[in-house]
């Protein structure tokens, strides 16, 4: 078995996969922070959860936005 190496065009479409993913799951893991900071009624933390959400969501439209313009 020999190894395959991606083209450039091919390693670039793989590094924003693996980029989108980490993305979502940052967030999806602070979602999950904010749910279970909410019912052991610890308002600090979630909080900071919520703002991390909202931060990575509306840097996520922005991003989107930017990219498609230019």
């Amino acid at each position: 078995m020999t190894p395959q190496f991606l083209a450039d065009g091919e390693s670039a479409a793989a590094g924003l996969t693996v980029g989108i993913a980490v993305y979502a799951a940052v967030i999806l893991a602070a979602l999950g922070t904010t749910v279970v900071s909410i019912q052991q009624r610890r308002r600090g933390r979630a909080l900071a959860a919520a703002l991390v959400v909202a931060v990575l969501t509306i840097a996520g439209v922005v991003v989107a936005i930017v990219s498609s313009i230019a």
